[in-house]
């Protein structure tokens, strides 16, 4: 993968709600490309619950970042220090995807590129911009 390639970071799946319809082969799609990550906002009980009941589309991310376990949440500017320090790349080559706006702008505020997912069509088009 060349320097110049974005990395993603996904916020994927809402704890309570379940997987996003259709985000499945997008993250197949993107993985296959670019190395993924996941920060959520969670704890550990919540973690223990997904990460079994989504292993499949948990295993198209390198590494997930849980504020649990990284004692940073969303959308403080230090949890996004901590996961762009983490990942070993520059800021702005991350393009972060969440569905809640303030963390939309706590992640563009620290130099990330930042999706706001309202639905899969807003990670397909965002995707499709990045050539994947």
């Amino acid at each position: 993968m060349p320097n110049s390639s974005p990395t993603c970071a996904l916020r994927w799946v809402s704890t309570f709600a379940g997987e996003m319809p259709g985000i499945a082969p997008l993250l197949a799609r993107a993985a296959k490309r670019l190395p993924l990550y996941a920060f959520s906002n969670t704890n550990t009980a919540h973690a223990e619950h997904f990460s079994v009941a989504y292993a499949p589309v948990l295993g198209h991310f390198r590494e997930i970042f849980l504020s649990s376990a990284i004692g940073l949440r969303k959308p403080d500017a230090a949890s996004y220090d901590h996961v762009v320090k983490a990942i070993g790349v520059p800021a702005s080559r991350i393009v972060f995807f969440d569905d809640l706006a303030e963390n939309i702008e706590g992640a563009r505020s620290r130099g990330l590129t930042a999706v706001h997912v309202t639905s899969p069509a807003d990670v397909a088009d965002a995707l499709a911009a990045l050539g994947i």
